[in-house]
């Protein structure tokens, strides 16, 4: 993919949000084009700080910290900093699910989730994993829920962390025994 190029997956957003994701994409573009190759790296920890600082903080409305994390997630893409591009897309899907875009929220973390597994990182593919899961509890897709929690576990048994491996699959039965007690499968 060239500089310019814009990703498949963020020319498929929705655009009835009030602005369009891919016209953001292209003012991030524009921001790093002012920046040279050499500080792409300063500029990235520098912008990833205080974006998520300000938007946990609520000083950023969804527009502008929509922008700005796009921009974060472009320079990441430059440096080749792969964490740095998963967590950012995890950010921009709990944004998205807290505004209730969960179709936008599931986009960016299947972003993430496909980054994740190409390069074998199951602990960062466990974060986006967390968003998804965060989308199905919020959208009543037990089904779902239930597939995405079976996955976090196998990955916490291929890290060792069988503990918590037990924990989630606890939940799994809870919930399937919750959703046989409402009639749903």
């Amino acid at each position: 993919m060239s500089k310019n190029e814009i990703p498949e997956y963020i020319q498929s957003l929705r655009t009835d949000l009030g602005f369009d994701f891919v016209d953001l994409y292209q003012q991030g573009q524009r921001v790093i084009a002012t920046v040279s190759p050499e500080q792409y790296s300063y500029v990235l920890e520098l912008t990833k700080a205080r974006v998520e600082q300000d938007y946990q903080a609520g000083k950023l409305d969804l527009i502008t910290a929509s922008t700005i994390f796009l921009t974060v997630l472009q320079l990441s893409n430059e440096v080749e900093d792969l964490e740095s591009q998963i967590i950012t897309l995890c950010n921009l899907g709990i944004m998205y699910q807290n505004s209730r875009a969960y179709d936008v929220a599931l986009t960016f973390a299947a972003e993430a989730i496909k980054i994740a597994h190409k390069h074998n990182l199951l602990e960062m593919k466990l974060k986006a994993l967390q968003v998804v899961s965060l989308v199905y509890t919020n959208t009543s897709e037990s089904q779902k829920h239930i597939d995405v929690l079976e996955e976090v576990a196998k990955i916490y048994g291929k890290l060792g962390q069988l503990d918590k491996k037990a924990e989630i699959e606890a939940q799994i039965k809870q919930f399937k025994e919750f959703m046989a007690i409402l009639g749903r499968s």
